[in-house]
């Protein structure tokens, strides 16, 4: 069953071949009376305007200025710095943000339980709130470094591992 197309294209094949080896028929030769016929890609050529370029334009005499008060200066681009954008950490204080924080991260009870510290032996609602914060944010900057140094392998191993080295040093 699967020999029969296989065959049948070989024969096409063969067929094709054998027809591209045979010796296109010229055509007859123009007597002296009759015009010589033209073919379809001709006969569209002759009915299509002919191309025309056009004039060359006059350059501009740069060595003397329409106006001598006038500096021409050359056509540049300006673009606009990206604004920052603006975080927890750039808005708020240091005080500030370390309070915003312990209202989000500790429930009403632990703020109750811990709202007295001592000074020499504890450290406050807000600043337990920013060492928190602080560590998961390097947790997060670790793991995007890492995930960069898994695509750089492909790349170049070696920087790679320096890489991941680098991050994993505390």
């Amino acid at each position: 069953m699967k020999t029969t197309p296989k065959l049948g294209l070989l024969f096409f094949a063969l067929a094709v071949i054998a027809r591209a080896d045979e010796a296109p028929a010229k055509p007859a030769a123009p007597t002296a009376g009759q015009p010589a016929p033209q073919t379809a890609r001709e006969q569209l050529a002759a009915t299509m305007p002919k191309y025309e370029p056009p004039p060359p334009a006059e350059p501009k005499k740069l060595d003397q200025p329409a106006d001598p008060d006038v500096l021409e200066l050359p056509k540049m681009t300006v673009k606009q710095k990206p604004r920052p954008r603006l975080n927890t950490d750039i808005v708020y204080t240091r005080q500030n943000l370390g309070d915003k924080l312990a209202k989000e991260k500790f429930t009403q009870l632990d703020r109750v339980l811990n709202s007295f510290t001592i000074p020499l032996f504890g450290a406050g609602m807000a600043e337990r709130a920013l060492e928190e914060h602080e560590r998961e944010k390097k947790k997060e900057l670790n793991l995007d470094v890492l995930n960069l140094s898994k695509a750089l392998e492909q790349a170049d191993p070696a920087e790679a591992k320096a890489l991941k080295e680098a991050a994993s040093k505390p």
